[in-house]
């Protein structure tokens, strides 16, 4: 069982999750921090004094890689190389670094060469990382000997955006998104071109079994074959507007178990697409998302909290505070799923398995106006929000694309608030979200490993606090009923649903927030 959220009040710039799923590693500029979380209790084992923009876990979960590249730099032009060679050696990046996580030692105290983005071998026993955007190299670093043993020149004038190993260790991959891929082998370091990829394909990606190959043109479609074989693909990708969307493909890469393919385009969104289905199924807002080694999960940071989402539809995973017992969840964990984005379906879609549901002209009407009346209570809720004391950086409030959503700021935290309507009724989210403290015990003293041996052991006395909540949420929530409050406690976060028959008005609205504000306090 894995937490559903893990608490990041400053917005991810990387994710990594280990091959065994038992670690997640998140990293924000905004604070200048990394933390190591333990997925199964979603608790920080480890918060580094340093932000990345490229995050890498060794197979074994014991290594941690980071790095950082500024992406408000400019990437070279024919102007620049008349530049002194001198000013070209100051500028070059050293932001690699390597920690120990058993200890939490940093093994590298002078960072090495080399910047975001970066790629650990699937025998972790190399580390591939970009120079800098002067000399356009690809830098092999043996992660066991310290030691540089490559230095790869890359053929384009271009900032790279991604950096691979196939499944096998057999090609590392480098792509910028607009120009063509580049290939080299292993086994001596040499560019090659695997057989099926084209001279202008902007990025690759091998599924983990070896058998497909994804291949994204300049038109932003992606070409499914199998490797080492030329002729028509098994399928093309493609997403209505696609090239206006991802502007070109920077990065590829399938699910692990070889379901979905990802696509990250050069405007920072992130297209997945069905395999089997050979159709597109959600976009995701620019940030980086990890997937779990069951391929059906992904994690990805949201209004201060990196979440786990379902990977085929993209609903958030939030598992309700009754779901848990002494002996654990029965028949794996129980979860609801929060809709956040509506999906971007092009051409036919196929006929689904289950019975269709036919919705008459009288019900969509009624749904419209109900979705429209849920985005307007939003929009006066922002509003005014924005207009109280409340008021911060301009940054920190923002709407889901659909205006079903929005993230406002609070005094030492922030809130979301999601209104979804479910036929005649409406479910309406609220969730408050701490900033992390600035200091926390370490998390492997004996105070530390001795509150978690009581918790463990109070787990009836957590189910008494969980029907307390509900209770109180009832109190609260007017027009709630039985069944009809769900509350949800996290480290640092409380989270309250209702479903109810009709809207509340903003004033019910603010002060549900700010009770739910007041009851996160300690």
């Amino acid at each position: 069982m894995h937490a559903s959220q893990l608490p990041l009040s400053h917005e991810a710039t990387a994710l990594a999750v280990s091959a065994d799923g038992k670690r997640l590693a998140a990293s924000a500029i905004g604070n200048g921090r990394t933390v190591v979380y333990d997925l199964r209790v979603g608790r920080a084992l480890f918060r580094f004094g340093v932000g990345a923009t490229g995050l890498a876990l060794s197979p074994d979960g014991a290594r941690l890689v980071t790095a950082w590249s500024d992406d408000t730099r400019a990437p070279p032009s024919a102007a620049r190389f008349a530049v002194d060679a001198r000013v070209e050696a100051d500028e070059a990046a050293y932001t690699v670094r390597v920690f120990e996580l058993v200890s939490g030692k940093c093994l590298t105290p002078e960072p090495w060469r080399g910047e975001a983005p970066i790629a650990l071998s699937p025998d972790g026993k190399l580390l591939a990382v970009t120079a800098d955007r002067l000399t356009s190299a690809v830098l092999v670093y043996d992660l066991a000997g310290e030691a540089l043993v490559h230095v790869l020149v890359y053929p384009h004038r271009r900032r790279l955006r991604s950096l691979a190993w196939s499944p096998d260790g057999r090609l590392l991959t480098a792509a910028t998104g607009a120009t063509p891929v580049v290939h080299w082998s292993t086994d001596d370091f040499q560019e090659v071109r695997p057989k099926g990829v084209r001279e202008h394909d902007a990025a690759v990606a091998f599924s983990p079994d070896g058998e497909l190959v994804a291949a994204a043109g300049p038109d932003s479609r992606i070409r499914l074959f199998e490797r080492d074989r030329e002729g028509e693909p098994r399928a093309v990708l493609s997403v209505m507007n696609g090239q206006k969307l991802l502007r070109g493909v920077a990065a590829l890469d399938f699910s692990p178990d070889g379901e979905l393919v990802v696509a990250l385009g050069r405007t920072r969104a992130t297209q997945l697409f069905s395999v089997s289905l050979a159709r597109p199924l959600w976009t995701a807002s620019p940030g980086p998302m990890a997937f779990l080694p069951d391929g059906k999960t992904l994690a990805a940071w949201w209004c201060g909290a990196v979440w786990l989402r379902d990977a085929e539809s993209g609903d958030l995973r939030v598992s309700t505070a009754d779901d848990t017992s002494d002996e654990g969840p029965v028949g794996g964990p129980v979860s609801r799923t929060v809709t956040l984005r509506s999906r971007e379906l092009e051409g036919p879609i196929p006929p689904p398995p289950q019975t269709i549901r036919v919705v008459g002209a009288s019900h969509a009407v009624a749904e419209a106006e109900a979705q429209a009346a849920s985005a307007a209570l939003l929009a006066r809720l922002s509003t005014g929000w924005a207009e109280s004391s409340y008021r911060t950086a301009a940054h920190l409030l923002a709407r889901d694309a659909d205006g079903l959503g929005v993230r406002l700021p609070l005094l030492g935290g922030y809130t979301y608030v999601q209104i979804r309507p479910r036929g005649e009724r409406f479910r309406i989210l609220v969730t408050v979200t701490a900033d992390e403290p600035d200091h926390d015990p370490p998390p492997s003293s004996s105070l530390v490993r001795l509150s978690r041996w009581i918790r463990d052991r109070l787990s009836a006395e957590a189910r008494r606090v969980a029907a307390a909540d509900r209770e109180w949420a009832a109190e609260i929530a007017p027009g709630a009923g039985e069944g009809d409050v769900h509350v949800e406690r996290g480290q640092g976060s409380l989270t309250i649903t209702l479903d109810l028959a009709s809207l509340l008005s903003l004033d019910d609205l603010e002060a549900l927030i700010h009770a739910v504000k007041h009851k996160l306090e300690p």
